[in-house]
């Protein structure tokens, strides 16, 4: 997941294209025919009958095929972003225009009946880190806007007609509890007040804020986002100051950033980097931020930001560097 892609109070439609930024390739194939049992897919509202050799994932929400990496990845949002989402479905002009921008080079759109009620589902493909992968993006309207994507390497062939089988089969539930969300991230972290928990984010991130808004344009409240690296491993701890900086200046609002100080220390048990200093938030004037980052034993990193105006980042720090002390890579990890 990209930092950069959930800014934390920009305009609902670079937001909800974020969330689609998310859902990259990475994984890889499947296998046919349709498991018989229903499976809850932990952290979110959503069971469906998996396609046979996918269980549990590790690393976000959804599931996965460990010898093949295929995977199905289940996105949730507030229900107020399904109309502006639905929209990107309802043609293949507005599909195309749409999931370009991902990458995603969209071939066609089907329509599935659901338990949960009728879903449009785009297919397409999309090249990244040299290898080409089939996809597909179901949009479900519930208590939530959930998106489910299922992707695999070209070379596998997923059949098309099975895994519509397997997305018509989605059942949405009650939304599970904050508790059950935050035990369902690949790595462990609390909220430290005055931040508390606004929400998980694709079952591999957390937005966490301070003051009464969950939903904040004008992004005037101060902000911490942690999030686990979905795409494939990070390479050597020895790029990892490189790689932080480098991440950090891809990150929406923060390409300007001046860092102030690096440094070394133990996050999420493990030799991790530290850089702090201050950016010019458009329209908000200048803010301060600290980002936290480390590489798990799976060569995929956690990384930590938080942000606030420069007044009151001083006063939040210790909060902040309490919820850094909490993070902790999940088992495996």
């Amino acid at each position: 997941m990209n930092i950069a892609e959930t800014r934390f109070g920009r305009r609902a439609r670079h937001c909800l294209l974020a969330v689609i930024a998310i859902l990259f390739a990475g994984w890889g194939a499947g296998e046919g025919a349709l498991a018989q049992t229903r499976q809850p897919v932990a952290g979110t509202s959503v069971s469906l009958v998996p396609l046979k050799g996918f269980s549990a994932a590790s690393g976000f929400a959804g599931l996965q095929n460990r010898s093949t990496k295929a995977s199905v990845m289940i996105v949730e949002m507030p229900a107020a972003a399904h109309p502006q989402l639905a929209a990107l479905f309802g043609n293949m002009e507005t599909a195309k225009a749409g999931f370009a921008k991902q990458n995603i080079a969209v071939s066609g759109i089907d329509e599935v009946d659901t338990p949960a009620g009728k879903a449009p589902v785009i297919n397409g493909r999309q090249d990244a880190g040299g290898m080409r992968f089939d996809k597909w993006i179901a949009l479900f309207k519930g208590p939530k806007t959930v998106m489910v994507t299922v992707q695999s390497p070209e070379k596998a062939a997923l059949d098309h007609r099975q895994v519509l089988a397997m997305l018509a089969s989605v059942t949405l539930g009650g939304e599970p509890g904050m508790a059950d969300k935050l035990k369902a991230l690949p790595f462990a972290i609390g909220p430290v007040a005055p931040f508390r928990v606004v929400d998980t984010i694709g079952g591999s991130g957390v937005l966490m804020t301070v003051g009464p808004l969950n939903a904040d344009p004008s992004g005037s409240q101060p902000l911490l986002i942690a999030v686990y690296q979905l795409s494939a491993p990070a390479g050597g701890a020895g790029k990892l100051e490189d790689m932080a900086e480098t991440l950090l200046k891809q990150t929406r609002g923060f390409g300007s950033a001046t860092i102030a100080t690096r440094g070394k220390l133990r996050f999420a048990g493990r030799d991790g980097i530290m850089l702090t200093g201050s950016y010019l938030d458009e329209g908000r004037g200048p803010k301060r931020f600290a980002q936290y980052m480390a590489i798990g034993a799976q060569g995929r990193f956690i990384r930590l930001i938080a942000s606030a105006d420069e007044a009151g980042f001083d006063g939040l720090a210790p909060a902040i560097k309490a919820i850094a002390r909490s993070v902790a890579f999940g088992p495996g990890q």
